[in-house]
């Protein structure tokens, strides 16, 4: 074990701005803004953007009668926009969806989100956060976040979201924060605002409240006066993240381990020799907030798994011990073959899922139509050091819609990410048990036949690789002769398959991307080169001391901007160079085949030729015109 965090990394001891040109400040109702972010509000008033946007209508609350709820919230409504004044900050904008009924109308609400970013444009958008306990906070954060992390660089409105960054606020319920805002310049500007709800004073003291846990919030800052905590969050992290990771990591979230109801899979863990990873993915199955119904854990011929007794209490456990390794995908149709179950998932021992893993997928089977659905796994490299295997790069090496075509050249589909039925399992064949390596491409091959995949983009697993200290990974690399030999295989196999307008579409989606991320390259390198001059003409401004005749305020802010740009610009070229070394890869890969196949094509025409130029078939139509079939 590592040793334990102190407190300054687990929470700020400096304040930090909360600052940004375009703003977007959500809540679901019309107090929340000004309770959970008044003072930071105050403070960007003067932004070129700030829209504060409440989804709700705000006529539910306690002890008010339905024939009066209408007039209810048309107060609730007035009162925020007395509040907004008060702050120095435009009126609210009200999206009028249901009090207390955010998570039914999540459609409606995904799609007012994407209208409200689309014409914000913002750099920042504020949100309640995903533990809150009111019910519509948590909607509201879950389908931001859902929104924000699934956007892909193919999206044509990508640009609205790569650069995002989100800032969770706590109104009821405290958060572990990263960021901490003094907000003592605006506290008597969030005293007035917090005063223009007499409405909700009239039902308990939130004023109190929030005063309280702004005062809390100073405990490890200096100084006197509020402090308003948040959580902020950019895309390119977030992304890589499950929804229920992320709300477990900034506090107790209301959606524990086995909180939802059974869902009805089996699923297929392959284990070998590797005992201390078996138990950390029997973990990440436990923790499920919707736990499958039975576990089949296969051992393909290592050591003697020992008592697993303590999952028994989770789920039916089932375990199958082989003599000897027969290999992988005989251990996985043997794990199949002892299945109840009427949908199938799959975990190999090095791997892990997310908590909310079994609650998404079962969640998009049952709403159809498509019989096999699957979702996205973040790659995570782990490095061998003193102190065990330590967290690395994460990055979203697949994550593409459904594309049979695309599937015949490579696969995209992490076998874990993977939920079908267990009837469908069986009418593909299972697993060709004389591939040693690929043999889960090989059968989504095969399984894409019969019927068609639904994507579901959000990552719900981790698809980890060791390395050594040397950097050598325990994975078969791309280039390794066995790991070749097996793709041959299958592209032989597959042969027929293959049409030239799928290879010609294909190619042409592929060229598409690499253009894609030259373009994203080019730009990110012009705008760290901006930042770079901007930053060094800052510090030769200091150095000569006309940063004395500056705001210090402003300088220090627009230094803390250009850093975190920088860094994060830095963090984004890495990402595009290696993508694109992936798309230069795919596309020599593809380019090939097409090669290939218009060789195979020509040499064809040229047989088909021949044929039709030999006596032999002036023959054979003489004799089809005499039978009459010409």
């Amino acid at each position: 074990m590592g040793k334990p965090l102190d407190e300054a990394s687990l929470i700020p001891y400096q304040a930090s701005e909360l600052v940004a040109g375009r703003l977007l400040v959500l809540g679901a109702h019309p107090d929340d803004d000004a309770f959970g972010a008044g003072g930071t509000l105050a403070l960007n008033a003067s932004a070129k953007a700030l829209r504060v946007w409440i989804a709700t209508d705000g006529t539910r609350q306690q002890g008010v009668a339905p024939d009066a709820a209408e007039s209810y919230g048309r107060l609730r409504r007035e009162e925020a926009r007395r509040a907004a004044y008060a702050l120095g900050i435009p009126a609210p904008v009200f999206a009028g969806l249901p009090d207390r009924g955010l998570a039914d109308r999540r459609g409606d609400l995904d799609a007012a989100l994407a209208a409200q970013i689309a014409e914000v444009q913002p750099e920042l958008v504020l949100c309640p956060s995903p533990v809150e306990i009111h019910p519509d906070h948590r909607a509201l954060a879950e389908a931001l976040i859902e929104r924000v992390a699934a956007s892909r660089p193919e999206d044509p409105d990508h640009d609205l979201y790569r650069f995002l960054q989100i800032a969770f606020y706590e109104i009821s319920h405290p958060i572990l924060p990263n960021v901490l805002v003094d907000i003592s310049a605006a506290e008597e500007r969030k005293r007035e605002a917090l005063a223009a709800f007499v409405s909700q004073q009239e039902v308990r003291d939130y004023a109190s409240a929030v005063t309280g846990l702004n005062a809390y919030r100073r405990l490890t800052l200096s100084g006197s006066g509020p402090v308003e905590a948040f959580r902020l969050i950019p895309y390119a992290l977030l992304s890589t993240l499950s929804l229920e990771s992320f709300r477990r990591s900034i506090g107790p979230s209301a959606n524990t381990e086995g909180s939802r109801p059974q869902v009805p899979v089996s699923v297929v863990v392959r284990t070998r020799n590797r005992p201390a990873l078996l138990r950390e993915a029997l973990e990440s199955l436990k923790a499920q907030t919707a736990r499958p119904r039975q576990v089949m854990v296969v051992n393909d011929g290592g050591a003697p798994l020992g008592n697993l007794d303590e999952y028994r209490q989770a789920w039916d456990l089932v375990v199958e011990e082989f003599p000897e390794r027969r290999g992988r995908s005989a251990a996985a149709n043997r794990g199949v073959a002892l299945a109840t179950s009427e949908l199938i998932g799959f975990l190999d021992d090095d791997d892990l899922l997310a908590p909310d893993h079994f609650e998404r997928l079962s969640r998009a089977w049952a709403s159809g139509p498509e019989p096999v659905v699957y979702s996205d796994a973040v790659t995570a490299v782990y490095t061998a050091g003193d102190e065990g295997w330590t967290p690395g790069h994460r990055g979203v090496q697949y994550s593409l819609d459904y594309d049979p075509d695309y599937l015949l050249l490579a696969n995209y589909i992490p076998l874990h990410t993977l939920l079908l039925p267990r009837s469908l399992f069986l009418q593909a064949g299972g697993f060709d048990e004389t591939i040693n390596y690929s043999e889960d491409w090989d059968f989504l091959i095969r399984l894409s036949a019969l019927t068609g995949f639904r994507h579901v983009r959000a990552i719900t697993c981790e698809y980890r690789q060791f390395q050594d200290e040397n950097g050598e990974s325990g994975h078969v690399p791309a280039g390794a002769a066995a790991f070749q030999e097996a793709r041959q295989r299958i592209y032989a196999r597959y042969a027929r398959r293959r049409t030239e307008a799928g290879l010609a579409r294909v190619f042409d989606r592929m060229r598409a991307q690499m253009v894609f991320w030259y373009e994203r390259d080019f730009g990110s390198q012009g705008e760290l080169a901006y930042q770079r001059e901007s930053h060094r003409r800052l510090s030769e401004r200091a150095a000569a001391g006309d940063a004395a005749r500056l705001d210090l305020r402003e300088e220090k802010r627009r230094v803390s901007e250009l850093q975190t740009e920088r860094a994060r610009l830095m963090a984004e070229n890495e990402l595009v160079h290696a993508r694109l070394a992936d798309v230069f890869d795919a596309n020599e890969r593809y380019d090939r085949e097409l090669s290939k196949m218009r060789t195979e094509v020509e040499r064809l025409g040229g047989i088909l030729e021949q044929i039709y130029a030999s006596r032999m078939w002036h023959l054979h139509l003489l004799v089809d015109r005499l039978r009459g079939r010409r």
